[in-house]
């Protein structure tokens, strides 16, 4: 198994991780194993069980019990993915076909349906009723924020306050949940509860923001799905929002037409692409990112210094520096 470079320091549990994972995708139900096979080995890094590991034994969390709770975070992880690349009409998932284009969409729903019901039973019996509130929230907050996104659509007078509370709803709130659930399961004091918590927001503001800003200046080669996607799809992500503050009224004009068309031209996407660059509303995007990740290192201060905390300080600067 191929280890992202600061979960070395938690190899051995991740590792667990990952053959529980396989335990528990034990349906005889063929198109779940299929399905949620498919998309859990196409990849990633597997962050969300990483962080939920690293926060727990932060806080001396027993294994028996961290090691499941944090391998059924990534289900939820993968549930909300199913459920993004329906809802996208995504044909692309890490350079290569989304489950939705190889199973269908009703297999794919479904699927993303068992693996939050899978998720919700494991918690329940080793994470308890506190652990089940926090994550029971995070899926009603990660439905509400692709719903929101979905209203937001074409809607050039998006706050910023408007797109934070898409953005936590969407991708900070499972991070912000992993890490707070790993501290929970370890019986964090309250102030090391919080900590985590917030760290996990912020990273998660973080990882959305460089996100939206690979969408203006990557490609399909490097971030796995076309780019430019947003401005298709209708969506004022930061890049955009950022420049729209220095838009005449007549390029604030134009761009909500772009947006509203259903199918805009090359021409038109690159329009709106350029515009945001040359506003400077990528370098705003990133440059708030980096201030978000060193409020997530801040915030861990208050725990000592260890490897744990040097790998979650790792994590928070790989998020800004990626090119991918």
């Amino acid at each position: 198994m191929k280890i992202f470079k600061p979960f070395e320091v938690i190899r051995e549990e991740l590792e667990k991780a990952e053959e529980c994972s396989r335990e528990l995708l034990n349906s005889n139900v063929r198109f779940v194993l299929s399905a949620g096979g498919y998309i859990l080995d196409s990849g990633g890094k597997r962050v969300r069980p990483g962080l939920t590991i690293i926060s727990g034994k932060l806080v001396g969390a027993p294994l028996e019990k961290l090691i499941p709770v944090a391998t059924v975070m990534e289900y939820m992880h993968t549930a909300t993915l199913l459920h993004d690349d329906i809802v996208d009409g995504a044909k692309l998932r890490r350079g290569k076909p989304s489950a939705n284009e190889v199973f269908g969409n009703d297999v794919a729903v479904l699927a993303g349906d068992y693996m939050f019901a899978k998720a919700i039973y494991v918690l329940a019996i080793y994470g308890g009723d506190e652990v089940l509130k926090v994550a029971a929230k995070t899926v009603q907050d990660m439905a509400e924020g692709e719903l929101l996104q979905l209203e937001k659509i074409g809607n050039v007078n998006l706050t910023e306050d408007e797109y934070f509370d898409v953005i936590y709803r969407k991708t900070a709130s499972l991070l912000s949940a992993c890490c707070e659930i790993g501290g929970i399961v370890g019986k964090a004091e309250k102030e090391e509860r919080n900590a985590l918590r917030d760290y996990g927001k912020f990273i998660g503001y973080a990882f959305q923001l460089i996100d939206d800003a690979f969408d203006y200046i990557s490609n399909e080669k490097t971030i796995g799905k076309p780019a430019g996607n947003d401005i298709r799809e209708g969506k004022v992500t930061y890049p955009l929002l950022s420049a729209l503050k220095k838009a005449t009224k007549i390029e604030k004009e134009e761009i909500s037409k772009v947006l509203s068309t259903v199918e805009p031209t090359r021409e038109q996407i690159e329009f709106v692409r350029q515009f945001a660059i040359e506003k400077g509303g990528v370098e705003e995007t990133i440059k708030l990112a980096r201030n978000y990740i060193e409020r997530a290192k801040e915030i861990l201060k208050i725990f000592p210094e260890s490897s744990l905390r040097r790998a979650l300080f790792e994590i928070a600067d790989f998020i800004v520096e990626r090119t991918y």
